[in-house]
């Protein structure tokens, strides 16, 4: 009989329920999204990857210490006479030396081709072999110095074609080549994003500019060669530094990193995935309180012919059942439209990731089922235990029906939970226990209970803001502003409810606004402070710049100073560090690092080393001390303390001369930005077109000063604010489905009394009014409660950071009153049915409805 009673229920409120269901199905198509992208992802590219690696057995390459390549660490070239050295070697049936190095391509137009920082190759190719993997789509393989193939991801993109002339920028310069193949890695059109050009491997050396000198060799061994035996007689032969491994080794390295990248992603992905559903269960406790309100004297009616409290509530949890199931498998299946929508997005920003099978792995299931029905039911248990303790005699007389928890008990709960939830979120960001994973437990446990804690506390004062919120709504609009202001106060738990939705996405986007806005400004003012140069030149691409760059700004005469900054990986006692080679004799006159011990003079010198403050104290360093450094390619160097700085701000601690760099590493030279400062007396209009004059050849270095350089990293900051925003997107479309929900219950429980109102006098344009400004009066409530929740997180998220990252708190006002404004629009949007529905009743059919 209950499974009966529960299927004619559903029915009876079908509308309801797709309601419920699609803000289910949402959060589980976010989640199980997350999961395929990155199975799916993870399987295509290791797949991909064995594939490729499958007819190369060995690999010799420099050998990397206390760094990897997901680091940015490069690996030195190795010597090219290596090649024949090795293929002699008995049992090698081929070896190929290889050479990748930075090509930039630019457009039809002439202008650089953006890759949104994946790296920009130019690689020798004998052609389809195989040990390199790459396969012609178009055309023929490149031959003799003026002829390039390029990917074919990259050629449609920009639209380029077999025939086309192009210009490609190297180290050395410009240089102009025929298009006369389009290929691919494997099955696929491009190189996971890279952009990259081919050229025939006897001109590649003189073209990128490797002289004799290649960065990996791959092996083939003879069919029943050992490859142990091998690869032992390879490594007996190989210098110092330099390393022999197997293809399969390679491949797992080269899948690993990219599946780091991936699992960075689908963790962003489901952070935001497990909001939305977090907002959902808001939403489907609320909807449940309210109908069960409604329901009352069913319930009653049928306690008093013998159904028992087990049964009531089982038939309430077995409507939530069926809603949340079903909307769990459609949402399991849209989370494969979802992971194809954000792989086509990636694509159509040049990506080129392959042909993705999607993977649905039994453990995305498993989760996606805990999500949906575990937030449906938790969701339902409070409003089901209070349907069971419904008596019989509420059928007769209502007011008998519900026992509400009060207010003083409600302040007290909540008011523990919340601190609780403060508690442990302070704990997580400023003492970490256990890494990471304390970061992630205290911190985000923190805040879950932290915002439900806070829908507790603010049902206590729902009823006295929410008025003082309609008071200007009531003087503005008369009586329909007075019958919103009266309905959205008559019921603080249920605004505070729905309103608690739409504050948690609210409180998230103000966080991030807050930490956003702080770390704009403190970089504003370190590049006050520190930056004393006059231009920044960098490249958009973050593939650094040739140093040929620097070189020809220092040749100037209207340049007075001028230094690159290159980096490169070093161990220091058992830590990793990044050590930063500049110019010592400009050096100082580009930045003030606020030397407070020693000069630079060591560095002039030779093998000088300027410190941070807390890596000097944390070593018990001091001027003139030696300290021992193994670099990323096994080169070991002393070096002696020059110096002690107290001002990181620009993120180096250690900083070397460039002599030295140069004779620690044979690694190719990239330089990650470069300063210049004027000489005296120079007009910066006359100084900055010399500059740009002078690295002309190089269109991808652009040329800013100090307001330029903040500006745009200030857009890129607002660019991640952007991201941020988006992601939250979906949860706050849920909040404001559930203030349209709610409201449109609220109506249908108000039927009778809205009857009364239009007999009375009342207009159907009033009522439409009342009803939008209810749902505007309730938006603005949780903006409110919101913010103050968000500015508090915000708070604490910047000054958790070192000083050297954030160094005070900004305070996000417009971007707070534009939340605000978005609000009350979308709280509009959002009342739109039901104050058609409600403006559409019938009088005479609403004053007999009982």
């Amino acid at each position: 009989m209950i499974t009966t009673l529960a299927r004619k229920s559903l029915r009876a409120r079908l509308g309801r329920n797709i309601f419920i269901g699609l803000a289910i199905m949402l959060g589980v198509s976010f989640v199980a999204g997350s999961f395929v992208l990155a199975d799916s992802m993870k399987a295509t590219f290791n797949n991909l990857f064995t594939e490729l690696s499958e007819n190369t057995d060995l690999v010799v390459r420099a050998e990397l210490e206390g760094a990897d390549e997901m680091d940015g660490a490069v690996r030195d070239p190795i010597d090219a006479s290596l090649v024949d050295e090795v293929a002699a070697v008995d049992g090698v049936e081929l070896a190929e030396g290889s050479i990748a190095r930075f090509a930039q391509m630019l457009d039809p137009d002439g202008e650089p081709i953006s890759t949104g920082g994946a790296p920009q190759f130019g690689i020798s190719w004998s052609g389809e072999g195989p040990l390199n993997g790459v396969t012609l789509k178009d055309g023929a393989a490149p031959q003799g110095p003026d002829e390039v193939a390029i990917d074919k991801a990259t050629a449609d993109r920009v639209g380029y074609e077999v025939g086309d002339e192009m210009t490609i920028v190297f180290d050395s310069g410009q240089r102009s080549f025929t298009i006369v193949g389009l290929v691919g890695l494997g099955d696929t059109d491009g190189f996971a994003g890279a952009t990259t050009s081919l050229f025939d491997i006897d001109e590649a050396a003189e073209i990128l500019g490797a002289g004799d000198q290649v960065d990996t060799i791959e092996i083939a061994l003879v069919d029943g060669a050992d490859i142990d035996t091998v690869q032992g007689q390879i490594a007996e032969l190989l210098p110092a530094r330099v390393e022999v491994v197997t293809g399969e080794q390679v491949a797992d390295e080269t899948s690993d990193a990219i599946n780091q990248i991936v699992d960075l992603i689908g963790t962003g992905l489901l952070i935001f995935a497990f909001v939305t559903a977090f907002v959902s269960a808001f939403i489907i406790n609320n909807i449940f309180g309210i109908t069960i309100g409604q329901r009352l004297r069913e319930l009653a009616l049928l306690r008093s012919i013998g159904a028992n409290a087990a049964q009531v509530r089982r038939m309430i949890v077995i409507e939530a059942i069926v809603v949340s199931l079903t909307a769990t498998v459609i949402g399991i299946f849209g989370g494969l439209v979802v992971a194809r929508g954000i792989i086509a997005i990636f694509n159509q920003a040049g990506a080129g990731f392959p042909d993705v099978g999607l993977t649905m792995q039994p453990r995305t299931i498993i989760v996606a089922l805990i999500v949906g029905l575990g937030v449906t039911l938790a969701s339902v248990l409070v409003p089901a235990r209070r349907a069971s303790k419904i008596p019989p005699v509420a059928a007769m007389r209502p007011e008998l029906g519900f026992t509400a928890l009060s207010a003083s008990r409600r302040l007290i709960g909540g008011a523990i939970v919340t601190g609780v939830g403060v508690a442990m979120f302070l704990v997580g960001l400023f003492l970490q226990p256990g890494g990471g994973f304390g970061l992630a437990v205290f911190a985000g446990g923190g805040a879950l209970l932290t915002f439900l804690g806070i829908t507790s506390l603010s049902s206590t004062v729902a009823h006295p803001v929410s008025r003082a919120i309609g008071a200007p709504i009531e003087k503005l609009f008369g009586q329909a502003g007075k019958f919103a202001r009266d309905n959205a106060s008559r019921s603080p738990r249920r605004t505070a409810r729905t309103a608690s939705a739409l504050m948690i996405g609210v409180a998230l986007i103000s966080a991030g606004a807050v930490f956003a806005s702080s770390l704009r400004d403190t970089f504003g003012r370190v590049l006050d402070r520190a930056v004393t140069a006059d231009y920044i030149v960098t490249d958009d691409s973050f593939q650094g710049l040739p140093p040929a760059v620097a070189q020809n700004i220092g040749e100037l005469d209207e340049i007075e100073a001028v230094s690159p900054f290159r980096s490169i990986f070093g161990t220091i006692g058992d830590d990793q560090v990044g050590v930063t080679a500049v110019d010592p004799n400009s050096f100082g006159d580009l930045i003030n690092l606020d030397v407070t011990d020693g000069d630079y003079g060591g560095l002039v010198d030779g093998n000088g080393v300027m410190v941070f403050r807390d890596a000097a104290d944390d070593r018990s360093l001091e001027v003139g001390d030696d300290v021992a450094v193994t670099y990323q390619n096994g080169v070991e160097s002393t070096l002696v303390v020059s110096g002690i700085f107290d001002d990181n701000s620009l993120g180096g601690a250690w900083y070397i001369s460039l002599a030295e760099l140069e004779a620690a590493s044979d690694q190719t030279p990239r330089d990650q930005f470069v300063l210049a400062r004027l000489a005296d007396g120079v007009d910066p209009i006359d100084g900055r077109a010399a500059v740009e004059e002078a690295i002309a050849e190089y269109p991808q270095a652009g040329v800013q000063d100090n307001a330029e350089f903040r500006a745009e990293q200030e857009d890129q900051i607002n660019q991640l604010l952007v991201i941020i925003t988006t992601l939250l997107s979906m949860a706050i479309l849920i909040s404001f489905l559930g203030i349209a929900i709610t409201l449109a219950l609220s109506v249908f429980e108000r039927t009778r009394e809205i009857g009364l109102l239009r007999a009375v006098g009342m207009t159907k344009r009033q009522l439409r009014r009342a009803v939008r400004w209810e749902a505007v009066i309730v938006a603005v409530f949780g903006v409110v409660v919101g913010v103050v929740v968000g500015l508090s997180m915000g708070i604490a998220l910047a000054v958790a950071v070192p000083d050297s990252v954030i160094d005070g708190i900004t305070l996000p006002w417009v971007n707070l009153v534009t939340v605000l404004i978005m609000a009350i629009v979308a709280a509009v949007i959002a009342a739109l049915y039901p104050a058609y529905k409600a403006s559409n009743m019938n009088v005479l059919d609403a004053i007999s409805n009982e």
